[in-house]
């Protein structure tokens, strides 16, 4: 078990829960490292169709642990700020973005900062109609650049009015805005994973990932471009053996 997290895999999928609720399952350093090793090496599976995230008790998450110093010192120059701290935050969604099956994001109550930004890496985002969504960086004198980059396919006014006023959106803005895919009554979140997880595992892995890739790299391109390569990769995919 990585510390700072449970996880249990239950047929195809693996279910992954922060699991620092006395904390609001903030994130520490080592937490950054260890959820990208879980997912790199959930990714390895072949049998693999999905991750799905949680955090255990009231909150998804409260964001990063602020204000620690590296165990191997201050960083002196951007190079060295950008290798020890920001390269593992962006390691997490890397992983995320790399693993061919999709990230499934289960939220409820708060998704703050690094908190928000996990659920928008996910590819999938169920959230109770009490979830709010924030980015909390900016009064801790930190512009939340990578967390925007998480957040890339969100609409950008959205985007700029919660970095500028710092204050907790509802679950309803989070759809509107692309943050989150669905909103289900707290009591009906339970169900609502379990016939995503049942419906999705009926599907060929193949066709899974290739649609995650799709969405990820195809949607950007020019239409022309993206019409080509839609229909090469179907082709490509459909002649396997």
């Amino acid at each position: 078990m990585t510390e700072g997290f449970k996880t249990e895999r239950k047929g195809a999928f693996l279910h992954v829960t922060i699991d620092r609720a006395d904390e609001g399952n903030r994130v520490t350093d080592p937490m950054l490292d260890g959820l990208a090793s879980i997912t790199d090496d959930a990714s390895l599976d072949k049998n693999l169709k999905g991750i799905v995230l949680r955090g255990a008790g009231d909150d998804f998450c409260h964001g990063r642990v602020q204000g620690t110093t590296p165990p191997e010192g201050t960083p002196k120059n951007a190079y060295e700020i950008h290798q020890r701290v920001m390269s593992r935050i962006l390691g997490v969604y890397a992983a995320f973005r790399r693993c061919p099956a999709p990230i499934i994001a289960v939220v409820q109550g708060k998704a703050l900062g690094f908190g928000c930004a996990l659920v928008g890496g996910a590819d999938i985002a169920i959230a109770s109609r009490d979830a709010t969504f924030a980015l909390t960086e900016m009064p801790h004198g930190t512009a939340p650049t990578l967390a925007l980059s998480a957040l890339s396919h969100a609409a950008p006014k959205t985007l700029m009015d919660m970095v500028l006023t710092v204050e907790e959106h509802d679950a309803e803005h989070a759809l509107a805005a692309g943050i989150v895919s669905r909103i289900v009554d707290q009591s009906e979140m339970e169900p609502t994973v379990a016939r995503i997880l049942g419906t999705l595992g009926e599907f060929d892995r193949t066709n899974i990932s290739t649609c995650k890739r799709f969405i990820q790299r195809g949607l950007s391109l020019e239409p022309d471009t993206m019409s080509d390569l839609a229909g090469y990769t179907l082709a490509t995919v459909r002649s396997r053996g």
